[in-house]
C-alpha cells in the first residue's frame, strides 16, 4: 500500500488544477441526506476443542441513513482541494447460522435472529485533476481515514458482540460530465485497519484487517442547486484471527453492499 500512497501524494502536490466543468464542480460542492438498503454477509471462524475450524455466517439486509458533504475549494494555497465527509447509521435484523461451541468443546446447530446496529464515519481529502482540456473528465486521488463500529445482540442466547476499527485508505474518484446535467462517477479505494477489535462472544484484537471499496454514482442536477444521486457501493473487509481463537468466533470476511439514494443541495444546511 505504501507505493500507492506515495503516488497519490506526488499527484496531490505536483499536478495542475482541475479546471473541471460546471457540472462536476456542482456535484463536488453539495451536502446530501442519504437513505438506502444495505445487504450484509459476514463469515466468522473459530476452533473447536480438537482444533478443527468451525464457520458461521451472519447475513441480512439493513436500513441505512446518513449525511454526506463534499467541497472543492482553494485551501492553504492549494487549489481544487477536495474534501468529503460521510456519516451513516444502519440497522436491522440479521440471521446468524452455523454452530455454537459449548464450554466442553461440543458443537450445537445454531440458527437465530440477531439485532444489529452500525455507525460509520469517513473523511477523504484529495485534489481534483483535469484529464481533458474541456474539463469534462476529472480524476481525484485521495487519502482517507474512517471509523466503523457495530453492535450485535442475540436475544435468544443473551450474547452481545461489539466491534470497532479505524483505518487509513488510499484511492481515486473518476468523474465524467454527461448531457442533461448528469455526472457519472466511480471510485475505488484500498485500506488497512489501524486497530480492529471485537468484544463479547469471543474477545480480542484481530491481528490483520484490510479493506477495499468500489462505488458507482450517477448524479442529476434537477434545479439551480438541487441534486439527486444514486450510489451503489461494495465494501469488503478481510481479517486475521485472535492469537488464541479456540471456542471464540471472530469475523474473517465481510461483504457489505449499499444501495443509496441521496438528496442534496449546494446551499448551506449545516
Amino acid at each position: 500500500m505504501a507505493w500507492i500512497v506515495a503516488l497519490l501524494v506526488t499527484a496531490f502536490l505536483s499536478l495542475g488544477p482541475a479546471r473541471a466543468d460546471d457540472a462536476i464542480l456542482h456535484v463536488n460542492n453539495q451536502q446530501s441526506l442519504v437513505v438506502g438498503i444495505a445487504p450484509l454477509h459476514t463469515t466468522e471462524f473459530a476452533l473447536d476443542a480438537q482444533g478443527a475450524t468451525v464457520s458461521n455466517t451472519v447475513s441480512g439486509t439493513r436500513y441505512l441513513f446518513g449525511y454526506d458533504q463534499a467541497r472543492t475549494r482553494t485551501l492553504l494555497g492549494i487549489p481544487d482541494l477536495y474534501t468529503d465527509l460521510e456519516i451513516s447509521l444502519a440497522g436491522g435484523t440479521l440471521r446468524y447460522k452455523g454452530q455454537s461451541i459449548g464450554a466442553t468443546g461440543t458443537t450445537t446447530a445454531l440458527d437465530q435472529s440477531v439485532s444489529y446496529v452500525q455507525e460509520a464515519i469517513r473523511i477523504r481529502v484529495g485534489r481534483s485533476l483535469h484529464l481533458l482540456g474541456s474539463g469534462k473528465l476529472a480524476l481525484t486521488p485521495f487519502l482517507g481515514v474512517s471509523q466503523l463500529a457495530w453492535a450485535r445482540d442475540a436475544p435468544a442466547s443473551g450474547i452481545a458482540t461489539f466491534y470497532d476499527h479505524e483505518d487509513l485508505e488510499a484511492g481515486a474518484l473518476a468523474q465524467a460530465s454527461l448531457p442533461y446535467r448528469l455526472v457519472l462517477g466511480a471510485d475505488a479505494a484500498v485500506g488497512r485497519a489501524l486497530a480492529a477489535s471485537v468484544l463479547g462472544g469471543g474477545s480480542g484484537n484481530l491481528v490483520y484487517a484490510s479493506t477495499a471499496s468500489f462505488a458507482l454514482k450517477l448524479d442529476h442536477r434537477t434545479a439551480h442547486d438541487w441534486h439527486q444521486r444514486l450510489e451503489i457501493r461494495q465494501t469488503f473487509h478481510r481479517y486475521g484471527q485472535f492469537p488464541d481463537i479456540s471456542g471464540n468466533f471472530a469475523p474473517r470476511r465481510t461483504s457489505d453492499l449499499a444501495i443509496m439514494l441521496e438528496f442534496g443541495t449546494e446551499a448551506s444546511i449545516l
